[in-house]
């Protein structure tokens, strides 16, 4: 039996195909939810006043921050913050949610809350030390999320919310 070392005609074409698809799958960053790609660019949604909400009034669910993950990005949120700042307020006080392209008031099929964090009745993380998730949240582009704050009995303050992480292109896998 003889071996020939080189491959000739559409053996040649399809070979040099696979080494090349082998090649970019080696440069293809593979853990994009827990280290952020080259070129990432970080997100800190909420870090100016865009962030800050005077405490609404009772019974009424309100729109914190809304974040819309740009065309052609995926975003990945690490950490957070959900903050009563100027006030005190035990547990049940207060509720936030995370939604996912639910605007505030109207009931969508499309739109969820995201999981873990819908009806939370605490403060998760301050302005110096974000609540880091234990693994990465991933959104899609055009997402868009929201913190929306119902408060119950808070007389007063303001409500802090900021959305940590980074965005890359959603064609770079």
């Amino acid at each position: 039996m003889k071996f020939s070392s080189v491959l000739q005609g559409p053996d040649a074409i399809a070979a040099a195909q696979e080494l090349r698809m082998e090649r970019e799958a080696k440069t293809r960053w593979p853990y994009n939810w827990a280290y952020p790609p080259p070129g990432a660019i970080r997100v800190t949604a909420g870090a100016d006043t865009s962030g800050t909400l005077a405490v609404p009034a009772p019974a009424t669910p309100t729109q914190g921050l809304l974040y819309t993950v740009d065309e052609g990005f995926q975003f990945a949120l690490t950490h957070l913050v959900v903050q009563l700042i100027g006030a005190s307020a035990d547990p049940g006080q207060f509720t936030w949610s995370l939604t996912l392209n639910q605007p505030v008031g109207v009931t969508s099929f499309q739109g969820v809350g995201v999981q873990g964090f819908t009806a939370v009745d605490i403060s998760l993380g301050t302005t110096q030390i974000p609540w880091p998730l234990e693994c990465a949240e991933i959104f899609q582009p055009n997402d868009a999320i929201r913190t929306v704050f119902t408060n119950v009995s808070l007389g007063g303050g303001f409500f802090k919310s900021i959305l940590l992480g980074w965005r890359w292109p959603a064609d770079a896998r």
